[in-house]
């Protein structure tokens, strides 16, 4: 898996959305003060993909937000997909699942969280 892009939004240290591009780069060192929100963004590559980081549920989300998002685009095997999870407070989780076909998302998400979860790790 090759990240490509990262987008976030509410979620732990990152109330205002954010975008890494890691297109421009082939090798990047993560560095700043503590809280700046470095392993919040290993969190986020974890949760989007595996609905996993340190925190769980409605911790996820930044306190002056109502739901955390993240996006991540990555390429595998000479595809290029997308994986979108979301929480807002109150609600169940929302995940995504598309691959870049033809100048287009098209969705490979399943009927279930679960089931959707299955594919993306497969």
């Amino acid at each position: 898996m090759i990240p490509l892009r990262l987008k976030l939004s509410g979620f732990l240290s990152y109330r205002d959305p954010v975008e890494v591009d890691f297109t421009s780069f082939e090798l990047a060192c993560i560095s700043g003060h503590n809280g700046a929100g470095k392993s919040s963004l290993l969190d986020a590559f974890t949760w989007a993909l595996f609905g996993e980081a340190r925190k769980r549920g409605e911790e996820l989300i930044h306190t002056a937000s109502n739901a955390a998002e993240v996006a991540l685009t990555f390429s595998y095997e000479e595809n290029t997909y997308r994986v979108q999870r979301s929480l807002a407070r109150g609600k169940s989780t929302v995940l995504e699942f598309q691959i870049h076909d033809a100048e287009r998302w098209r969705p490979l998400t399943e009927a279930t969280t679960r089931a959707t979860q299955a594919r993306i790790e497969s």
